[in-house]
């Protein structure tokens, strides 16, 4: 697996491709002009005197001919190989270098040390690592000091890392190239996913040279349309790309780099779609944008939470990953993630998966198999634990910078490249299966429309995900204003209430069970909101009792908190509180359980602040069923809290 590097992915190029040991010059210059050479071959020792002629007139191509004459007459002559490795150093041809100065290595009595290091690190670099450690050994017994220093330390935890996984990984990558349809363009990559997976948005380069543009292809009749321009109002003369969309696919977040009078050399921008349209995008501001490189964003599932990589002061490293929340429409200040998450060297390509909870990065400065490797950390209990390498063979001694996980944690999206002497011909969008260790808590999803249920119009309605357990809200987002459209985030493994509101409107409620190991499946589920009139009633389907009891169970607090809102924002409205029953048991027991269950209620709203001539409670007990009471599901929806309007004036 390899991917692509491209200016707003990376800020410049990585660094492990693109260096100058200018020691080794010197010391190849001071190796030409010394008495005592190593050969007792004349023609050889000629040849290298043209080459010490040329080297000085600085006609490095001629000078490199001359001393490979040289070493085809003594294969041994280490000062001809260390001469041609610092030449193709300042050439560029790294794969000369490497192949030079392990020639050298190999023929010299005594290397440097310095040759030593740095062939350790381009040994490692290639996925040699048994050379790798073979030049580090070497290396170190030259200069045992440096085994503590952090670039040395790393380097032998990577190469012990690497040679495990190579020895003890059985897994296999099946690769699938995606449609032409898709890979249409001579580049694309970082490819972004809604929920459903019925849109793909992504960035593409029509010429290796060429600006970015973000494209969109849409999965209809069960193949992918043929990918265009996402809108005339995002994509401009200028680079855009590195996007980012909600689950829904209706907020995005992009780099554009130089351009849109822009704050840094590449900043993030923000655009909203309601109905087909994309709004004019927006620069998210200086609290989240610097002077400095602000890319590669990835929003949360309801578009509230922005991860982003950024070169800004007062992080760890080169680049760290930061991020922002988005707080009544304004996004705070961006917070670091951390040491744990963030090391001295860089870190970039963040993408946090649907459910929330697992993040994905790639760096290079932790253990890895060479250049930039992927990881995963995971939020428990609101703190990153330490980044998981994903290991071979999605990770390889090349670069793996970025990854997109689907909602069912198990198929991911990324690019692939050719590259030829380190410059890329073309790249294109791959699918894979992840390995069983490495795949995310799948999450579900519903969709639909939110309607009037009188006039059958579309509406605006919040839309609200809460984790019973912790009465924690992990998914906010709202209805489509133009057509209704709604996507509801269900992340797998949890209890959950969730809430469709809209002011002057009874709110709508759900109970999700997704407990259970295997996943629950998509569904579509089209909403009727019931605008507030006398008689309309509303069934609390979130309050929960113990059996033969009128305590509230703490999992209640979010609906009687969405109760208490209801209330709130329509001051005018009176309403009676009604509790029910199954038929098991008499109809006195039942009478007085049905009762002190709706006062319970009554009292916790009170609690609140909703004024006591507002509220009224009653017991009904088994007196009106919603469904027969002849199975223990129909009595579970018999069981229940009712809101009656009474009246909608005061």
């Amino acid at each position: 697996m390899e991917n692509i590097l491209t200016d707003t992915q990376i800020h410049g190029h990585s660094l492990k491709r693109i260096f100058f040991v200018a020691l080794l010059l010197i010391s190849a210059g001071c190796l030409f002009g010394q008495g005592t050479l190593s050969t007792d071959s004349k023609k050889a020792k000629k040849l290298y005197e043209k080459a010490d002629k040329k080297y000085r007139e600085r006609d490095f191509t001629t000078s490199i001919s001359f001393l490979e004459q040289a070493v085809k007459e003594d294969s041994n002559f280490f000062e001809a190989y260390i001469r041609m490795g610092s030449m193709y150093n300042a050439m560029g041809q790294l794969d000369s270098v490497y192949s030079k100065f392990s020639s050298y290595v190999k023929t010299a009595p005594d290397p440097i040390a310095s040759v030593l290091e740095r062939l350790s690190s381009m040994a490692f670099d290639r996925g040699h690592y048994e050379s790798a450690q073979l030049y580090l050994d070497q290396f170190l017994a030259k200069v045992p000091e440096r085994a503590s220093s952090p670039e040395i330390n790393l380097l032998n935890e990577s190469l012990r890392f690497s040679r495990s996984q190579l020895s003890t990984s059985n897994d296999s990558l099946e690769i699938s190239y995606l449609p032409e349809q898709i890979n249409r363009f001579k580049l694309q990559y970082l490819p972004s996913v809604t929920i459903d997976n019925s849109s793909m948005y992504f960035t593409k380069r029509d010429f290796v040279q060429s600006d970015e543009d973000i494209v969109v292809s849409y999965f209809k009749d069960g193949q992918w349309t043929e990918a265009e321009s996402v809108s005339s109002r995002i994509n401009s003369s200028l680079n855009e790309g590195a996007c980012s969309v909600s689950a829904d696919g209706r907020t995005m977040i992009f780099t554009s780099c130089d351009g849109r009078n822009s704050i840094g050399s590449c900043d993030l921008y923000i655009s909203k779609k309601s109905g087909n349209s994309w709004s004019k995008p927006k620069n998210l501001g200086k609290r989240v944008n610097s002077i400095y490189w602000e890319s590669q964003p990835s929003l949360s599932a309801d578009g509230k939470t922005l991860y982003f990589a950024s070169n800004r002061t007062g992080g760890f490293g080169g680049r760290d990953i930061w991020v922002s929340y988005d707080v009544e429409g304004q996004w705070s200040t961006p917070q670091n993630l951390g040491s744990k998450i963030n090391t001295p060297k860089d870190e970039t390509t963040p993408f946090i998966h649907p459910n929330g909870v697992s993040l994905y990065i790639s760096a290079n400065g932790f253990p890895g198999m060479g250049g930039y490797d992927l990881y995963v950390t995971n939020k428990e209990d609101s703190v990153w634990t330490k980044p998981k390498n994903l290991g071979y063979p999605i990770n390889t001694y090349k670069d793996e910078v970025a990854i997109v996980i689907g909602a069912d944690g198990e198929t991911a999206y990324f690019a692939k490249e050719e590259q030829k002497n380190y410059q890329i011909l073309d790249s294109r969008l791959v699918s894979i299966q992840l390995p069983n260790r490495v795949r995310s808590k799948a999450t579900s999803y519903i969709i639909g429309g939110v309607y009037d249920e009188n006039t059958s119009q579309p509406l605006r309605a919040d839309i609200e995900v809460v984790d019973l357990e912790s009465n924690k809200v992990i998914y906010n987002s709202q209805s489509d204003s133009i057509n209704g459209k709604y996507y509801m985030i269900l992340p797998v493994g949890l209890d959950l209430a969730a809430y469709v509101k809209k002011k002057g409107y009874l709110y709508y409620d759900f109970h999700f069970q997704t407990t259970q190991s295997t996943s629950l499946k998509p569904d579509t589920i089209d909403i009727s909101l019931i605008p507030i009139s006398e008689g309309r009633t509303l069934v609390l389907k979130n309050i929960y009792f113990e059996t033969d009891s009128y305590v509230i169970d703490e999992k209640s607090f979010s609906e009687i908190e969405n109760a208490f809102e209801l209330l709130k924002e329509n001051p005018n409205i009176t309403v009676e509180i009604s509790g029910h029953t199954d038929n098991v048991g008499s109809f006195e027991y039942n009478q007085n359980l049905s009762e002190l269950r709706a006062k319970a209620v009554y009292e916790n709203l009170l609690e609140k602040g909703i004024q006591r001539n507002r509220l009224t409670y009653k017991g009904y007990a088994d007196t009106l069923p919603l469904t027969g009471n002849d199975s223990e599901i129909g009595r579970k929806s018999n069981r229940r809290i009712e809101f009656r309007v009474l009246r909608t004036k005061q």
